[in-house]
């Protein structure tokens, strides 16, 4: 970042601070942290400019670069679909013969609303058909994260497995499971593992599955959401980067975003519904976003922080980016020493540039040959750990914020790292 950038964003920070409900500052703010690749802070005030305007296209594009930018498919094809849908949706109002100009005032049930053309949702005008699949991965899949393997051992999978125990001792085997940590650390991965673990159906929800412009559809896809995860129990319901959908409410000035936390609250307590046997995990870059009362016991009232990769780790995931490439004498294992704090998709970025550095190589000579260690020199010292700038945020939750306990691992990992 340039010293004109930096001094720019550091001024709208302070302007953001004194006041923290100017969407205007707070967009700028987001496209010059983008255009300074500072996409993980720019991913997040994007993120909180659709909780307060769902169907701002500027601010989809914008989450869907940073997306990209951070190397998160699955994310940025969520924001694909977000936009897709709304420009969908405008064609079908540009060949709307209702005059647009005009304000509309309409009845929905007893409420009636001013302003932009509403729909009436019924059960004629909503899709049902979600994707429910069955996961083949476990956690002897996931290279290495022993730690993070025995505490979701001890406080997920133990009280599942073993529920007459958890009664004898008078533990409750309720509630739900929040996975917090930087990005590109295998969150997704490790709640697909949970769920081969026990046997259950995965169902993936992000953003883009529940977002809609139209009041009341929103709630209402929540709502089929769950009730498609109840009719395929044992059934596991991940919601994909919870802080967008669960955001506090305190933060929130738009109506609709607060009744969808208050429907997302509802189904969690299963009011006149049964949740057995659905099991429901949360995974988040930025858990101190997630409203309180979602974190209460019956709800996500466990959080396990997913760190990077350890050197174990790092290891397979070199190996597993690496196999079908000709590196046979690659030392993956000092490479794994040289790489401490990057993510898993660090490490993908890391192997595609030094295959990059050897296509070329290979194009200008006509000659192909193997990869070797040496190739990897260049990308070390190019490619930084994407997961610092999430520390250097997160360390001042984990030392100001933390008065019940937390963030306490989060904090112990700071202090090891020297962070």
């Amino acid at each position: 970042m340039d010293k004109k950038n930096n001094s720019v964003i550091e001024a709208l920070k302070m302007s953001l601070e004194n006041n923290p409900d100017d969407t205007s500052v707070m967009a700028h703010l987001a496209d010059l942290l983008l255009s300074s690749d500072e996409s993980e802070e720019a991913l997040g005030f994007y993120q909180k400019l659709l909780a307060i305007n769902p169907t701002d296209e500027s601010y989809i594009k914008g989450a869907l670069a940073a997306s990209e930018q951070l190397g998160n498919d699955a994310l940025s094809s969520s924001y694909k679909t977000l936009l897709n849908a709304l420009g969908h949706q405008e064609e079908q109002g540009e060949t709307d013969s209702t005059a647009e100009e005009d304000d509309v005032v309409q009845d929905i049930g007893t409420q009636r609303v001013r302003g932009a053309k509403l729909r009436l949702v019924t059960d004629d005008t909503f899709d049902s058909d979600w994707e429910v699949e069955d996961s083949t991965v476990y956690l002897n899949d996931v290279g290495g994260m022993e730690d993070v393997k025995k505490r979701l051992h001890l406080s997920f999978l133990g009280p599942l497995q073993n529920p007459d125990l958890m009664k004898a001792y008078g533990k409750s085997i309720g509630g739900g499971l929040m996975l917090y940590g930087p990005p590109g650390c295998g969150k997704t991965f490790i709640a697909r593992a949970l769920a081969g673990e026990i046997g259950a159906k995965f169902m993936a929800v992000g953003l883009s599955d529940i977002l809609d412009m139209y009041i009341g559809e929103s709630e209402r896809k929540l709502h089929e959401i769950f009730n498609t995860a109840r009719r395929a129990a044992p059934s596991i319901l991940f919601f994909d980067e919870l802080d967008a959908i669960g955001q506090k409410r305190s933060q929130l000035r738009n109506s609709g975003m607060r009744t969808l936390v208050n429907q997302l609250l509802s189904e969690m307590d299963s009011v006149g519904n049964d949740n057995k046997d659905v099991y429901i995990l949360g995974a988040t870059n930025h858990p101190w976003d997630v409203d309180p009362a979602l974190r209460r016991p019956g709800r996500f009232n466990r959080m396990e922080i997913v760190l990077p990769p350890d050197e174990l780790a790092r290891e397979s995931i070199l190996k597993y980016h690496l196999k079908d490439k000709p590196a046979e004498s690659v030392d993956v294992t000092l490479l794994a020493k040289k790489t401490e704090l990057m993510s898993g998709a660090d490490l993908a970025h890391l192997c595609e540039a030094a295959v990059e550095y050897v296509l070329e190589e290979s194009l200008s000579t006509g000659q192909t040959r193997e990869l070797s260690t040496d190739d990897f020199a260049v990308p070390l010292q190019e490619i930084k750990p994407s997961t610092r700038p999430w520390f250097e945020n997160a360390r001042n939750f984990a030392m100001f914020a933390n008065d019940s306990g937390s963030y306490d691992d989060l904090l112990n990992y700071i202090n090891k790292m020297k962070l």
